[in-house]
């Protein structure tokens, strides 16, 4: 009998694949993995019973990632519980009892329900509404925190955690619109509403004169490209005050000088002969006071103003200061 000799190269290939379509080879990295959970899972529990809930729940999140269980679940629902993540809780208490429910595991998951039954009344939401005539551009794309919101979900109270949520749309040939939404709890609701987006080139005026349809407080609303600016804004405010400040002066300074021709009718130099003279030349000099003080406002003012504009960064929005009867006027588009 013939004895059949296998070349030595495919002994070593044979080798290598019994090797790797052994149960040994298969599960090696899934052990591994459960390990490495296990001890998470149990750093996290210590943890949470230090009073230390922000430390364990980045534990117990990689330990379900590595070995998902429905024990995990629940232990990371009440973290996120213990750090006033109610949402995320609420969240993960019931996908905790799905996970039992699919395990045979009847009392976790009544104990996960009912968390989360009680949970809800306190776990606030965020309503992310979209004006109609945003609605009607091409292209719009809704993210709430960097994840696209569908608009199945426009409209909708969505369980939402507490703090700030970054709210963005954009639309090609448009201009991006950003906001911050603060959800406050427990158990508030809150509404973001995303406005018309100003095409390329215009600004929000323009494009609430588009779109009529709007309210008025959605073309209020403003986007991330528009507005004056903190420090222009404080321009024309200083501005503003510098004005008044040479307005009043001039008035004053004009009646100063009312005044003084008045007292000369009755007095030479510092001798009045008449008490018209005296009570003229008094008014006078007050008038005289008033203008000066008011005239170093104004400059002071107008020059703080005139800097602070100047060195602001550059914005679309427009503005102009005039002098009306009733004051000072402050027009233009922001």
């Amino acid at each position: 009998m013939t004895a059949l000799r296998v070349p030595s190269s495919f002994a070593a290939i044979g080798l290598i694949a019994s090797c790797l379509l052994s149960p040994t080879g298969a599960w090696a990295g899934s052990a591994g993995d459960s390990a490495a959970a296990q001890a998470l899972f149990d750093q996290a529990k210590k943890l949470l019973k230090e009073g230390k809930a922000a430390e364990a729940c980045p534990k117990l999140e990689e330990s379900q990632r590595l070995d998902p269980g429905s024990g995990t679940l629940i232990n990371l629902a009440r973290c996120y519980e213990e750090t006033d993540r109610l949402a995320s809780a609420w969240n993960k208490y019931l996908e905790a009892a799905a996970a039992a429910a699919a395990s045979g595991n009847v009392q976790r998951e009544k104990e996960a329900r009912a968390r989360a039954a009680t949970l809800r009344p306190n776990v606030s939401e965020l309503v992310l509404e979209v004006s109609p005539a945003a609605k009607a551009v091409d292209g719009l794309e809704v993210t709430r925190d960097g994840e696209r919101v569908g608009p199945a979900q426009w409209g909708v109270p969505i369980p939402a955690d507490a703090g700030e949520h970054r709210i963005a749309a954009s639309a090609p040939g448009h201009d991006a619109w950003v906001s911050v939404v603060l959800v406050k709890g427990p158990g508030g609701r809150f509404t973001a509403t995303v406005p018309v987006l100003a095409k390329l080139g215009t600004d929000a005026a323009a494009a609430a004169e588009q779109n009529p349809a709007l309210s008025p407080i959605e073309q209020a609303q403003p986007s991330s490209s528009d507005g004056l600016g903190t420090q222009r804004t404080f321009a024309l405010v200083a501005g503003g005050v510098g004005l008044a400040g040479v307005v009043v002066g001039s008035i004053f300074g004009l009646k100063s000088k009312s005044d003084h021709d008045e007292a000369e009718k009755f007095c030479s130099g510092s001798q009045c002969r008449d008490a018209r003279g005296v009570s003229a030349g008094e008014a006078a000099h007050s008038a005289g006071n008033i203008s000066t003080i008011a005239m170093i406002v104004g400059g002071v003012g107008l020059a703080a103003g005139v800097t602070l504009w100047f060195t602001a960064p550059k914005s679309s929005s427009s503005a102009a200061l005039s002098v009306a009867p009733g004051g000072v006027q402050l027009r233009g588009s922001f």
